[in-house]
């Protein structure tokens, strides 16, 4: 597994490959990036990073608005436990539980990867302070939609660094 700082997303457009930038220590970090497709130049947001390494906003938008998940394809996740239920019978049922130890083990040694609600991108290897809260449905609605979004509570100052997680 590669160590390090690491940033991926997709330039906005049409047919871009996904871009990436990576680097040992924040000072490494690229200034910009140029995408291979469309030619544009892309200025990345290093103010983002905190002096400790962690995040305050998004590297390549410069949103504040994060969230934390884990850095594991939800596909592979749903193959487990489909796997685990297609042998069940066969197994007296034992690979139920071999699936969720499996699951258990992968939540507790899968890396976090942090995620742009904006622009999707992700950043891997910067330090977890401050705390970006896990996936937020009100927090993608109030962006997706403006003001025609019906949660009733405004948003936070300064984005989700440090907030805590959603209650539902």
């Amino acid at each position: 597994m590669r160590k390090g700082l690491r940033l991926g997303f997709r330039c906005s457009c049409p047919g871009a490959p996904g871009l990436e930038v990576s680097a040992d220590t924040r000072a490494d970090l690229a200034r910009d990036l140029r995408c291979p497709a469309c030619q544009a130049e892309r200025k990345l947001h290093l103010d983002r990073v905190t002096a400790e390494g962690g995040l305050i906003g998004c590297l390549a938008c410069g949103h504040p608005e994060l969230y934390t998940r884990k850095s594991f394809p939800p596909a592979a996740g749903i193959l487990v436990v489909v796997a685990a239920a297609a042998l069940a019978p066969f197994t007296h049922y034992v690979s139920l539980a071999t699936a969720a130890l499996v699951d258990l083990a992968l939540f507790r040694w899968v890396p976090d990867v942090v995620v742009c609600y904006v622009c999707r991108a992700e950043h891997r290897g910067f330090t977890s302070q401050p705390r970006h809260p896990r996936f937020d449905r009100e927090i993608e609605e109030r962006l997706l939609y403006g003001p025609r979004a019906v949660m009733g509570r405004p948003m936070r100052e300064g984005g989700t660094a440090g907030a805590p997680d959603p209650e539902h």
